[in-house]
This record gives structure tokens, C-alpha cells and sequence, in this order.
């Protein structure tokens, strides 16, 4: 082949290395920020666990007034 063909291939190979390089380095950022949200998720998890067990009854009160709220608007 001759320089210029050598000089396009070398190009394009620099130019895929740099994407597949970005695409790791986004994929690792959403990866992280998942992590971050699920652990988030779960901290909030545990709170609402806590409050439950310690107020049970207004607890199941507090549900069931949602729960009655809910259905009396997507009845209309």
C-alpha cells in the first residue's frame, strides 16, 4: 500500500482507540452514578423501615389513607 492508505488506516485506528476510550469513560460514570442512587435508595430504604417499626399503627393509618385518596381520584 502505498503512505497516504497507511497514513488513512493509522487515522482511523486513532480515531477508534479515542472512541472506544470515551465510551469507557462513560460507561464507568454511569456505572458509578448507579452505585451512588442504588446506595442512596437504600439508605432511604432503612429510614422508612425504621419509621414503620416504630409507628406501626400510623403507619398502616397513613397507608390506608393514601391508599383511599388514590382510588377515589382515578375513579373519576
Amino acid at each position: 500500500m502505498n503512505n497516504r492508505t497507511d497514513s488513512s488506516i493509522d487515522s482511523l485506528k486513532n480515531s477508534v482507540k479515542e472512541l472506544v476510550h470515551d465510551g469507557k469513560e462513560k460507561v464507568n460514570a454511569v456505572k458509578e452514578r448507579v452505585i451512588e442512587v442504588k446506595d442512596r435508595g437504600n439508605v432511604m430504604l432503612d429510614r422508612f423501615v425504621e419509621v414503620i417499626r416504630a409507628n406501626p399503627l400510623k403507619s398502616v393509618g397513613i397507608a390506608f389513607g393514601v391508599g383511599y385518596f388514590g382510588m377515589r381520584l382515578f375513579r373519576r
